[in-house]
């Protein structure tokens, strides 16, 4: 199954704070629904651990992410892997950050997912909305808990 989101959502922040807040993996799984651990490998790859439910199915994934094309404090691209029991998950996202005045930051992103197994098994219309949920959600945290470490 194959999922396309974006989203625009406004920062009160500085756009060099953003870009810090995008980066650091505590802050980042802070907003990230079910994750229960991050470990660093490196700078820009990541091991986590999430547990999500879909419907009548909870499952948890190991998930490898790995930052890419890192153009501070513009523009990033994160790429995650992930697999449970019986099922995977790939997802692509591109950041931009655009500085609106001294203040405020809107992070532009675009994600492309590719599910399988039996999380995709729920059928399209539960699964992409839980999954479009679950995205739209962690940005927005990521938002406002930038918005408030600004003040």
């Amino acid at each position: 199954m194959h999922l396309d989101f974006s989203g625009e959502p406004m920062i009160s922040a500085p756009r060099p704070a953003v870009w810090r807040r995008l980066l650091d993996p505590q802050t980042v799984a802070a907003a990230a629904p079910g994750v229960e651990s991050v470990e660093a490998i490196d700078q820009t790859h990541f091991k986590v651990v999430s547990s999500l439910g879909v419907g009548a199915i909870r499952l948890s994934f190991t998930l490898e992410i790995e930052l890419s094309d890192l153009v501070e404090p513009e523009s990033a691209r994160m790429h995650v892997r992930g697999k449970a029991p019986g099922s995977e998950v790939e997802v692509l996202t591109s950041l931009r950050l655009h500085e609106r005045d001294a203040d405020t930051t809107q992070l532009q992103w675009e994600a492309t997912a590719t599910i399988s197994g039996t999380i995709a098994s729920l059928g399209a219309r539960l699964l992409e909305g839980s999954v479009r949920k679950l995205t739209d959600d962690f940005w927005d945290t990521f938002a406002q808990q930038a918005s408030e470490a600004a003040r």
